[in-house]
């Protein structure tokens, strides 16, 4: 191979190509799981019924699977492999509140068909008994992996990322038979999850707040930990744009899951265990 050639693998490496098809040949081989790279979507939103705003693109990988007689679940991921200067990834998460923001869930009952952000999730294979359980991390900073500095543009990798698994659910959740026909079944109900899938290490910092000085605004360093982490759930705050409303409500935030590369095919067998057992079936 040239050195021209070389430069050119060297670049497409640098990219999350290569992350975004290991993903989608790992989901199109499991049993009843149907996969697609560069899904494009298209929709619309009005703000203040001001002239409507469009939101178009491609989904990286968009999978589904029909995880018993009444439920499918709709995967949007979104694939980054993280930089030398983002490498680590280290979220805080909500330590007080009791606001529980839900998935996208479509409903197909036949007394009252539609979106709805009313199912209380249970995963426990995955560390959570119920939404209350869930990490709920609010924000991210990304860290240099060579030299611990913060990321000068810090989380503007990760809120984007996290946009662009959002995106495509606001496309397709409206219209169900899209789902249908993707995976060439009957109608069911939907859980769409959207997920962030990435190279970078992931943390949650844990502290508490009495233990934060009001002189200095500084937490002392034993009382930190930064417990390391194979997936985290993440509260993303939609942007005007990508609000979903749903029986008389409109979705303010979106459960998103962040996942370290290496534990996603964990992560994906454990979800559909619980899946299987705990949604409408």
């Amino acid at each position: 191979m040239d050195l021209s050639n070389i430069k050119i693998v060297e670049e497409i490496n640098g990219t999350g190509l290569f992350l975004e098809s290991r993903g989608h040949n790992f989901l199109s081989v499991q049993e009843g799981f149907k996969s697609t790279r560069e899904y494009s979507y298209s929709t619309e939103s009005r703000v203040n019924d001001r002239i409507p705003i469009i939101v178009e693109g491609t989904a990286d990988v968009l999978a589904a699977t029909r995880v018993n007689n009444k439920s499918i679940i709709c995967f949007s991921i979104e694939c980054k492999r993280a930089k030398v200067d983002q490498k680590y990834w280290v979220f805080e998460k909500r330590v007080t509140g009791h606001e529980i923001y839900k998935f996208v869930y479509y409903d197909n009952d036949q007394r009252g068909k539609g979106i709805n952000f009313d199912l209380n999730l249970n995963l426990p294979s995955l560390g959570y008994g119920g939404m209350e359980y869930f990490d709920q991390a609010i924000k991210v900073f990304e860290f240099n992996e060579i030299t611990g500095k913060i990321s000068r543009d810090n989380s503007e990798v990760t809120y984007k990322a996290l946009k662009q698994a959002n995106e495509p659910i606001k496309a397709l959740a409206p219209v169900p038979e899209e789902i249908f026909n993707f995976l060439e079944t009957g109608e069911a109900n939907i859980l769409y999850i959207p997920i962030v899938v990435t190279t970078a290490s992931l943390s949650m910092l844990s502290y508490s707040p009495e233990d934060i000085s009001w002189d200095s605004g500084i937490v002392q360093i034993d009382k930190l930990e930064l417990l390391p982490k194979g997936w985290i759930h993440y509260e993303f705050p939609l942007p005007v744009t990508l609000k979903m409303l749903g029986k008389g409500r409109t979705q303010v935030k979106s459960p998103t899951f962040i996942v370290n590369a290496k534990s996603f095919p964990e992560f994906i067998g454990k979800l559909i265990i619980d899946c299987r057992h705990y949604l409408p079936h």
